[in-house]
């Protein structure tokens, strides 16, 4: 009996490596095409669910930065010749870390550390749902003049609740590393690449409003907003791009 228990047992141990990472793990349910990470990244919905070539390949593999609240690029990967799903898995993270580590630090956006990991895997949730992102969210990063004429910056994390340029408004929150709101605003789109801002922070004691247009690459998706403060001083906000990047970008005012 015994014996038999073994053998089995070894069996077991020896299949694991074969059948790939997801194997073994638990399965969350199965991806939508609607589901709100699709709806975030539209270029990656359409590969991994329209495209003919990576649609039909046998292992589909889509990697974010974990928390949710990180997750403001993807990776995606798709079978390349006899490729396994563990390896499609460990190029799509692979990816996904550079893209990331190219944008550089976050730590003046966020107080979590931001780390790619494998979130969708042949059309299978390997997280659990309630750990995925519902909204959009992104580093964000306010540069005003005081009343002084000193310019000021503003570190942290946006949150939206639709896609901005395809709803016609869209309400968000700015919060700062530590996780506490600080400012409240409203984007309402002319066209799905620009239209009009306002913004308020800390309790009404500062706000602005303009413009804003979307930029693509370069070398990150990002939204660039322009406009004044109440008091007529000039204000940027740069949502999609870490503090050190949006400062060296767009920090003169």
């Amino acid at each position: 009996m015994y014996r038999i228990a073994a053998a089995l047992l070894l069996a077991v141990v020896s299949l694991a490596p074969a059948l790939g990472s997801t194997a073994w793990a638990q399965s969350y349910g199965k991806a939508e095409r609607r589901d709100p990470i699709f709806l975030r990244f539209s270029e990656m919905a359409n590969r991994y669910w329209v495209n003919s070539e990576t649609n039909s390949a046998s292992h589909k593999v889509v990697a974010i930065p974990m928390p949710k609240q990180c997750a403001f690029l993807y990776a995606d990967a798709y079978t390349r010749g006899g490729q396994s799903e563990s390896e499609v898995q460990q190029i799509a993270v692979s990816n996904c870390n550079r893209r990331l580590a190219e944008l550089g630090p976050l730590g003046e956006n966020y107080g979590v550390d931001c780390r790619c990991q494998v979130v969708i895997s042949d059309e299978n949730y390997v997280v659990p749902r309630s750990s995925m992102p519902d909204d959009a969210y992104g580093p964000a990063s306010i540069f005003y003049r005081d009343d002084r004429g000193n310019v000021a910056r503003l570190n942290g994390l946006v949150r939206y609740g639709a896609l901005i340029g395809r709803d016609r408004s869209v309400t968000f929150t700015v919060d700062n590393p530590r996780g506490e709101q600080v400012c409240t605003g409203t984007m309402t789109n002319a066209t799905p690449g620009s239209g009009q801002f306002s913004l308020s922070c800390f309790g009404g004691k500062f706000a602005g409003r303009g413009s804003y247009e979307s930029k693509t690459g370069a070398p990150n998706d990002h939204i660039i907003a322009r406009g004044q403060t109440g008091r007529g001083q000039p204000v940027t906000m740069v949502i999609g791009l870490p503090a050190q990047l949006a400062a060296n970008n767009y920090g003169s005012l």
